[in-house]
């Protein structure tokens, strides 16, 4: 079966236009003077009540000048007063400034005075004490210095002695070179045989050693060997097999929980939308107001007749076509009119409403604006059988962009009709088959009561509140249903829904939004800043009539899934307050509590089946680190093995190694001990004397040592006295520094306290001043705010006192006047009025104009006359413009 569209749409309906009833008013002023007495010669110049007036006027000007004068002489004084008492105080803190900066530089240099007597005092014990250890050392060194030169000279003498009696055995002392040569061969061959054997036991130490390392080493090997066999490595088969089962039994606990959770997470959606969903049904029943259309017997079955007997496509109830039910409808509409009247929302009147920059309402506003439509459409809806309408985000959205694209276009509405082009950008860009529109003018929402300087009405739209806005849409709906019959009523069965009975069209009428713009500066029919109310209207998919169509074959867009219109978010529905928001809330309630409950036991499911994931998974970490924590003991305690038996054989080597170093180290330093003793041996056998001169030569140099090694030591005495005498003054130096730095210490403490005490009593000098200032400052400030506000109040006094005088001397029209010089015209006493600014107003008949947009025709004016000139002024009070918008869809092809 293929489906075909020759074009998008096979045919666009004629956008029907029409303006619906326009009221017009002329404003003429005529003000009427007695006939006025002439004066005479001597009587004085009446008093006109502008002069009183201008008089009182300059009398409160004089009186608040001269009060304004002595106010500011008295504030002068004072502020001079005030003046001086600081510049006094400012003196005296000079001075008293002055003397503690004195008081603070005398104590300043009596601590510095303190701390330079106290060093001069210790300075002289110091040197004292210093003076007297100096001496005891010098004693103490001459004493030291005689006694080491009497030990020295005895030990010369001494050795004088024994250098004399050596020289007397000259014989005895004095060796031959054969007998040296003798002597150095003897003690060769000991020494060389001491080697010999020294050598022999140095190779069998090391023999020895060599031989204990093997042994010690294969030992520790086969030890080690021993303690790897006895550890025993862990099956690798049996531990696979069981992280395997453990891994699948966390892949099944997973599986089940992201099941679990995915059905929570549904369920949570599902009760986060009902809940939105009842908050907005609430919300929805907070700003419902009282207002309802109320409609007399008879009109609802009027229009169930139209439905029943209405031509298939149809939608206009015209005399000719529909004659009985057209003549039932007008007759019923003056009726519904005086019914329909809008009662004030006290608590709407508190919210304000702001227009965007563009001149439309923000999306807050229109969801208001079209709930409150939809509440009151709705029940005349059910009463005929038509589905009410729903709200959705697309349906908002779609009124939000229509106005946008009307300002966009600038699109002058009351002169121009619909803007198609604006409808249809709209229509494409949310993928759907049309958007279907009826128009009125606004006459209440943005009331006109002031003229420009050309004369025209100006809507203002400024300081308007929800209340306003439910006003608007209320005359626009009254408008648009009893108030169409010049019209077809094609806009009544626009909003009634009416049109899709016995319809193969798309005419849309599901789901409503109702939008608002107006032109800044826009000008139509004695107008200026004209606009309107848009109802503005979709199809729905789920609609009956949408899918009876789909089922017989149409094309039609909006039931096309991947439609904007019908994609997730924009499809939600928004709460309609009304007669069945109370039920609509109960139940959005009992949803809600269901899609809790359902959350609640899903809670329950997903966390069971995540304990369960959790356990799982546990028992597959444990069984993981159970054989991790197996394979880590065994390589753990490998490697300890391993680190043992190799540090062992380490050691054993070291120590080996320390052994043989140790002996070759003992063994070479014997040789060497023998080498130097033989060394030794031969240099003295070499040096003994050979003749008597060599003999005396040694005894001579003997004594000169035994000389210079006396000298040695009393140079050894005189430098340790040196250091002495040093010390002796360093520890003086070094108690002086240390005496000097604590009283130095002392002295800044005192000069920083002195320091403080200077600084606290400067502050608090300073604080009195700042005291005093401030305190004079607010005296300043109270006798101006004083003074302020007795002028005030005397403003406000001669204020009211002219006023009273204004309404006293000057002539005013009350109500009561208004009705009693009520006036006629044309013969009908309920189209003029006087109003409070003693103007006559002419309210014209109704214009009209056809449904092809056709201009209304020329106002003619009823002047009023009086003494004087006749001025007119046309205002377009109420006027409305109803409009409506419809398109057809293809049919399909079968072949």
């Amino acid at each position: 079966m293929l489906k075909q569209k020759n074009s998008h749409k096979i045919l666009n309906s004629t956008l029907l236009a029409a303006t619906a009833v326009t009221t017009g008013a002329v404003v003429t002023t005529s003000t009427v003077h007695a006939d006025e007495a002439t004066p005479t010669a001597t009587a004085q110049k009446q008093v006109t009540p502008e002069e009183q007036v201008a008089q009182k006027k300059n009398d409160n000007n004089q009186q608040l000048s001269d009060l304004k004068q002595q106010q500011t002489t008295t504030e002068n004084q004072a502020a001079q007063a005030n003046a001086n008492k600081l510049t006094e105080l400012q003196a005296s803190n000079d001075a008293k400034t002055k003397a503690l900066d004195q008081q603070l530089q005398d104590e300043t240099n009596i601590a510095n005075q303190q701390a330079s007597d106290a060093y001069a005092q210790k300075n002289a014990e110091v040197r004292q004490s210093e003076q007297a250890q100096a001496a005891t050392e010098n004693n103490a060194y001459q004493s030291q210095v005689t006694a080491q030169t009497k030990a020295n000279d005895q030990a010369a003498a001494n050795q004088q002695q024994a250098n004399d009696q050596k020289l007397d055995e000259a014989a005895k002392n004095i060796v031959t070179p054969e007998q040296k040569q003798n002597q150095i061969d003897s003690a060769t061959k000991s020494t060389q045989q001491s080697l010999d054997q020294a050598k022999a036991d140095h190779e069998s130490t090391i023999n020895k050693l060599n031989d204990q390392l093997t042994n010690d080493l294969k030992q520790n090997a086969q030890q080690e060997q021993t303690a790897k066999n006895d550890l025993k490595q862990p099956s690798q088969t049996d531990k696979q097999k069981q992280l395997t089962d453990a891994q699948n039994a966390v892949n099944n606990a997973q599986s089940k929980a992201n099941d679990a959770q995915n059905a929570l997470s549904d369920a949570k959606n599902t009760l986060n939308a009902n809940q939105n969903a009842l908050a907005q049904a609430q919300d929805a029943q907070k700003d419902h107001v009282v207002n309802a259309i109320k409609l007399p017997a008879g009109y609802i079955d009027a229009w169930k007749e139209y439905v029943n007997t209405k031509e298939k496509d149809d939608f206009l109830v015209t005399e000719s076509t529909y004659p009985d039910v057209f003549k039932k409808l007008e007759a019923l509409d003056k009726q519904a009119l005086r019914l329909s009247a809008y009662h004030p929302d006290t608590e709407a009147a508190k919210v304000p409403v702001v227009l965007n920059s563009n001149g439309t309402l923000s999306r807050n506003d229109i969801i208001k604006a079209t709930q409150y439509a939809a509440s009151l459409i709705n029940p005349i809806r059910e009463a005929i059988g038509v589905t009410p309408y729903k709200i959705t985000n697309a349906s908002i959205d779609v009124a939000q962009d229509v106005a946008n694209e009307y300002r966009k276009d600038n699109w002058n509405t009351w002169n121009n009709s619909h803007d198609g082009e604006a409808l249809s950008r709209v229509a494409e860009k949310w993928n759907t088959d049309l958007v279907s529109e009826s128009w009125a003018g606004d006459g209440s929402f943005g009331a006109a009561y002031e003229q420009d300087k050309d004369g025209y009405f100006v809507h203002n739209y400024n300081n308007l509140t929800l209340d306003d806005l439910y006003h608007g849409v209320h005359n626009a709906i009254v408008m648009l249903l009893f108030k169409d019959a010049d019209q077809g009523y094609g806009h009544a069965t626009d909003i009634l829904g009416v049109r899709a009975a016995n319809s193969d069209l798309t005419v849309a009428g599901d789901n409503l939004g109702v939008s608002f713009e107006y032109g800044k500066g826009m000008k139509a029919w004695g107008q200026t800043n004209v606009g309107g109310f848009h109802f503005n209207s979709i199809s729905d998919a789920s609609s009956k009539h949408i899918q009876r169509l789909v089922k017989e074959g149409y094309i039609v867009d909006a039931a096309d899934p991947n439609a904007k219109v019908n994609q997730s978010g924009y499809r939600d529905e928004i709460a309609i307050p009304g007669n069945t928001s109370q039920k609509q809330i109960a139940d959005l309630q009992a949803k809600v509590s269901q899609a809790q409950n359902q959350v609640d036991q899903l809670t329950k499911t997903a966390n069971a089946a995540s304990q369960t994931l959790n356990d799982a998974k546990a028992k597959l970490a444990n069984l993981q680190k159970s054989i991790t924590d197996a394979e880590n003991s065994y390589q753990q305690q490998l490697a300890a093995i391993n680190t043992k038996f190799s540090d062992q054989a380490a050691k054993l080597q070291a120590d080996h190694d320390a052994k043989i170093k140790a002996e070759n180290t003992a063994y070479q330093a014997h040789v060497d001990q023998l080498n130097r003793d033989l060394q030794t041996k031969i240099d003295a056998i070499k040096a003994q004397p050979e003749n008597t001169d060599q003999l005396k030569a040694q005894l001579d140099q003997k004594l000169t040592q035994v000389k210079q090694d006396g000298q040695h030591k009393l140079d050894q005495l005189k430098q340790a006295h040196k250091a002495r005498l040093q010390k002796i003054q360093q520890d003086a130096e070094d108690t002086l520094a240390a005496y000097k730095a604590n009283l130095d210490k002392t002295a800044q403490a005192k000069i920083a306290k002195a320091k403080a005490d200077h600084d606290a009593s400067v502050k608090a000098l300073n604080d009195n001043y700042t005291q005093l200032k401030n305190q004079l400052d607010a005296q300043q400030a109270k006798l101006v705010s004083d003074d302020q506000a007795q002028y005030n109040a005397l403003a406000t006094k001669l204020n009211g006192e002219l006023t009273a005088l204004k309404n006293q001397v000057l002539p005013k029209t009350s109500d009561h006047q208004t009705a009693q010089n009520k006036q006629v015209v044309a013969g009908n006493t309920d189209t003029v009025a006087l109003d409070n600014f003693g103007k006559t107003t002419v309210v014209l008949p109704r214009v009209t104009s056809d449904i092809n947009g056709e201009k209304p025709e020329s106002v003619k004016f009823l002047p009023q006359t009086g003494n004087e000139k006749n001025s007119f002024a046309i205002i377009a009070l109420g006027a409305f413009t109803a409009m409506f918008g419809m398109n057809l869809v293809s049919r399909k092809r079968k072949f």
